[in-house]
């Protein structure tokens, strides 16, 4: 099976790294914050030393792209309680209601990375709802 490629998010960065990090069913849970699930936590790991510094003690702000044309800062986060990275939950509500995410919505996430950008690169990732597939 190939992998998924974002084709309802037209606005985002061009160049960088993309690359497919899970796909879900959303739950409950997940209004309260998304859990960065799959290939996320590979990802994630692998960036530079200063990011990840900026994840474990006070969040790194990061953009969320989703459809139509929405561009959100949220934080990312590695919650200890469920050993796992985690959007913050305030901005991460702000993305739910203007993408029109719900329980039992199939998203798909992907990372994208532009190492070149920066000190230790720009993170951002993009999120949109799986049509019928």
């Amino acid at each position: 099976m190939a992998t998924p490629q974002p084709n309802q998010i037209q606005h985002y960065p061009i160049g960088g790294e993309l690359e497919h990090l899970f796909t879900r069913t959303m739950t409950q849970d997940d209004m309260l914050g998304l859990v960065l699930v799959g290939d996320s936590r590979g990802f994630l790991t692998t960036l530079p030393k200063p990011m990840l510094d900026e994840i474990g003690i006070k969040g790194l702000e990061i953009e969320i792209y989703t459809p139509p044309r929405n561009k959100i800062w949220v934080a990312i986060y590695y919650d200890r309680a469920i050993k796992n990275f985690r959007l913050e939950k305030i901005a991460w509500a702000e993305v739910l209601v203007k993408s029109d995410f719900k329980v039992g919505d199939k998203i798909a996430c992907w990372s994208l990375y532009h190492a070149d950008l920066g000190p230790n690169g720009i993170l951002a990732l993009l999120i949109e709802k799986v049509i019928n597939q």
